[in-house]
């Protein structure tokens, strides 16, 4: 297991899905990593909330964007048994998150002091030793703040200020490189900043925003609104 990997077992280990070894191996780790000892915390404490939620059934509505938001989100390849157990038990925390949200009323993207997933993962990035703030302002007013850490694959950006949008419209961030621009998701800010937080390839050197439907682009349509050079 390389010391990249290791990190991954976060969720996996919180959620009580991992092997004699790994766990003996993760445990040695946790002892020395504060970032990894407070996000298995963290996501400890979110499933026990998780776990006594409300049920709450979503709008037809949100369940045809949510679906279609499926067809343009890439997929990660399949790895070796051991990654993919550790991203699956990441996944269902995920999904988990999700329907928590949606019960919350959380539709894209999170404003902070909602809590949640995004307020998990921004803390956790700007917490990394390696975590790089960039500002970018956009072009009709407003700005995006991108925290981003390669050690941990992650990143998190958030729009403040930005024009609001109508009903059929969102902002989508688009993280760019070699292989060409890929979704991070989508954001809807209103009165206040809207915030997300998702994996952050190594070859990612730019951050793009531009406006789409709300139910998301599987490439951007319009030119971009905002963009954020991270070389």
């Amino acid at each position: 297991m390389t010391g990249a990997e290791i990190h991954m077992l976060t969720g996996a280990y919180a959620l009580d899905a991992v092997t004699g070894i790994e766990r003996a191996h993760f445990e040695r780790h946790l002892q020395e990593c504060d970032v990894c000892a407070q996000e298995v915390d963290e996501l400890r404490e979110m499933a026990a909330r998780l776990a006594v939620a409300v049920e709450a059934r979503p709008a037809p509505a949100l369940r045809a964007a949510v679906l279609a938001r499926i067809t343009a989100t890439r997929q990660t390849r399949p790895v070796a048994h051991r990654r993919w157990r550790a991203r699956a038990a990441l996944a269902l925390a995920a999904a988990a998150a999700v329907v928590g949200a949606l019960a919350g009323g959380v539709v894209l993207g999170e404003r902070p002091g909602d809590g949640g997933s995004v307020a998990l993962e921004q803390s956790l990035v700007r917490r990394a030793p390696d975590a790089v703030m960039v500002s970018g302002p956009g072009t009709t007013g407003g700005h995006a703040t991108v925290v981003a850490s390669r050690s941990l694959a992650k990143v998190s950006v958030s729009l403040e200020g930005v024009p609001e949008l109508d009903d059929r419209h969102a902002y989508q961030v688009w993280l760019i490189g070699p292989r060409g621009p890929q979704s991070a998701g989508l954001l809807r800010p209103g009165t206040g900043p809207a915030s997300l937080a998702g994996v952050f390839p190594a070859d990612i050197d730019r951050i793009g925003i531009t406006t789409e439907p709300v139910t998301g682009s599987p490439q951007p349509t319009t030119p971009g609104v905002i963009r954020i050079d991270l070389s």
